[in-house]
């Protein structure tokens, strides 16, 4: 969802980097993007905090983020450009839509609710419903049966690297949403746009 579909990445790192700054561990909102998205808070805080051998209570921390994180959503969510118009273009072409992220469920929920796009999802996987983060690809494959598809059935769009090597781990096609196709991806099928994907795109990976 952070994105791809919501422009809303930017406050998991800056919400992150304020928290973890308390302990005087100084990561720039953008490093932790750069490093981080896609990872669950509570697996990169643990490992960051225990390398630093402070005492810290992860469960307040934790729930701290979500509720600034929910504030932040009620007050500005943007979509990233053409997301929404995607989500309805496939659903009405006759795609069964989930979403798998890493965020809390609550905070996923009220994001697509602000976005108007909730109900066209069948599904939504979220951080808190696996053990593992991407690039494992347990949360693609748990959104893969609660739709009822095989991993080979399904496709996923991400943003992130750890996301794309989590759907290539599944089996599953993943078309990268990026800024410079020139890098190296996970992921062969590649777009700077969301508008690039249409039914002639998606053709051309079957």
């Amino acid at each position: 969802m952070d994105g791809v579909i919501s422009d809303t990445q930017k406050f998991h790192s800056q919400v992150e980097s304020e928290l973890l700054s308390r302990y005087n561990i100084n990561i720039p909102p953008m490093e932790i993007t750069r490093r981080f998205s896609g990872t669950r808070t509570v697996e990169f805080f643990d490992k960051l905090l225990k390398e630093k051998g402070v005492k810290y209570d992860l469960g307040s921390l934790i729930d701290e983020k979500w509720v600034r994180m929910e504030k932040l959503a009620s007050l500005s969510v943007g979509e990233i450009k053409g997301s929404t118009d995607l989500i309805k273009r496939l659903y009405h072409e006759g795609y069964i839509l989930a979403v798998a992220s890493s965020s809390d469920l609550k905070y996923v929920k009220s994001v697509l609710t602000t976005l108007e796009v909730i109900t066209y999802f069948s599904y939504i996987v979220s951080g808190d419903m696996v053990s593992k983060s991407k690039p494992n690809p347990e949360i693609f494959l748990l959104a893969a049966t609660k739709i009822n598809l095989r991993p080979e059935e399904c496709l996923v769009i991400e943003d992130g690297i750890n996301g794309m090597e989590a759907a290539r781990r599944a089996g599953m096609k993943c078309i990268g949403l990026v800024e410079d196709r020139s890098q190296n991806y996970p992921t062969k099928y590649l777009v700077t746009s969301l508008s690039e994907i249409n039914s002639d795109y998606l053709k051309q990976l079957k």
